[in-house]
């Protein structure tokens, strides 16, 4: 028991340190460029990350994949009517989308992987994934650099979390087409 507590602790200070740093490495990652796989992830894959998977492939060059995926573990899962309906208000068409699960050749296959919050970090550790790869979407964005779940969210706090991942994956693609010029 004493020894689960510890591990715990140990973990939650570790998430505590990747999110004091969070910023600073994101951006630094991003600039290092030679991105030509992006791996976006959230918790369910039915929103956030199939919002900024699909926002990241339409802003940035065809060369570059972009995939989304999810920790949840039913897979095939369809957004929320209301989510496709707000998204495609911001010329985000979900109607299609399904979700998929995270695998450990996911997380070897990226480039980047971007992430949502503390949470998506914890799991992406349990999953062995080099921190080098990891990209918090809110550090592109204004605020802190979580983005909330919006699955419980009430509309307008949805569409507050929409703002943040519209603004965040549009400066992303922007400094990740930078850094891939320079190369």
């Amino acid at each position: 028991m004493i020894a689960r507590l510890y591990q715990a602790l140990r973990r939650r200070l570790r998430a505590k340190r990747a999110l004091a740093a969070a910023r600073d490495a994101s951006l630094a990652r991003v600039q290092e460029g030679g991105i030509k796989r992006v791996l976006v992830v959230c918790y369910g894959n039915i929103y956030r990350s199939p919002f900024a998977g699909t926002s990241l492939r339409l802003l940035l060059p065809a060369e570059i994949e972009v995939r989304s995926s999810g920790f949840h573990r039913v897979v095939g899962r369809s957004s929320p009517e209301r989510h496709v309906t707000m998204s495609r208000a911001r010329n985000i068409d979900l109607s299609t989308h399904r979700s998929s699960r995270i695998s450990a050749e996911d997380v070897q296959w990226a480039d980047i992987i971007v992430l949502m919050d503390r949470h998506n970090w914890g799991a992406l550790d349990d999953l062995g994934a080099d921190h080098s790869k990891l990209v918090w979407l809110g550090a592109f964005g204004p605020g802190g650099v979580e983005i909330a779940d919006p699955y419980e969210l009430d509309d307008a706090h949805a569409q507050r979390v929409l703002d943040q991942l519209e603004h965040a994956s549009r400066e992303l693609a922007t400094r990740i087409r930078a850094s891939h010029q320079v190369i």
